[in-house]
């Protein structure tokens, strides 16, 4: 509480100093009211349903105690370190996470070192394909087309490997392999899209089998 009303001091100090010549910091201004908005309809929400959520969830670190299998899905909620977008990784055939990241474009991570990426708080959420052969076929796409991916962009074409993000590339491991549709909305003729985080937990073709949170 003291931090926020010292930056608020500060912010109105530098706002009417004389000194500026009256001109006020329209800037500053945008980005402290929205700071103020997004605090208050978006963070403290956020931190509050990740307490309710908690309740169910287990610690990260027990993560180990379910085998994860070839294939597996490792989803993250919208947060401040997915920048509210949500993120997830596929588990390869040799137990690293495959997961397409702005600053890789691509990375292979253990288990562990994936989840030293997010912020205490945040979620994992493990899926798993309803077909366990099918998650291994897309587990061994993953690995062979991992460095295809030359540059991470929100890219409209769903069969384009090259130009990529998280979501379209493990919906291109699955979709490429057995032609199972993970999208959610059931069996799709698009080729031009966007494939968020979040619509891929919601498919049929998935069950979760473990959730946790990072301490």
């Amino acid at each position: 509480m003291e931090k926020k009303k010292g930056r608020i001091r500060s912010f109105l100090q530098k706002v009417f100093d004389r000194d500026q010549d009256g001109r006020i910091q329209w800037a500053e201004v945008y980005l402290a009211v929205a700071g103020i908005f997004h605090r208050a309809l978006v963070e403290v929400p956020r931190r509050r349903a990740a307490v309710r959520q908690q309740k169910d969830d287990l610690p990260v670190s027990r993560i180990r105690e379910i085998p994860l299998r070839a294939g597996d899905i490792i989803y993250t909620p919208s947060s401040e370190s997915t920048y509210y977008a949500g993120h997830m990784g596929i588990l390869g055939t040799d137990g690293r996470v495959y997961h397409v990241h702005p600053f890789g474009p691509v990375f292979s991570d253990t288990v562990e070192w994936y989840v030293k990426r997010f912020y205490a708080g945040d979620r994992f959420i493990v899926f798993r394909a309803q077909d366990e052969g099918v998650g291994a076929e897309a587990a061994v796409w993953a690995e062979q087309h991992v460095h295809s991916v030359t540059a991470y962009r929100l890219n409209t074409g769903m069969d384009d490997i090259k130009h990529n993000y998280c979501s379209k590339f493990i919906d291109q491991a699955y979709r490429f392999t057995s032609g199972t549709d993970i999208w959610g909305k059931g069996k799709r003729k698009l080729r031009h899209g966007y494939l968020y985080p979040f619509q891929i937990v919601k498919s049929r073709q998935l069950h979760m089998v473990g959730s946790y949170y990072r301490e």
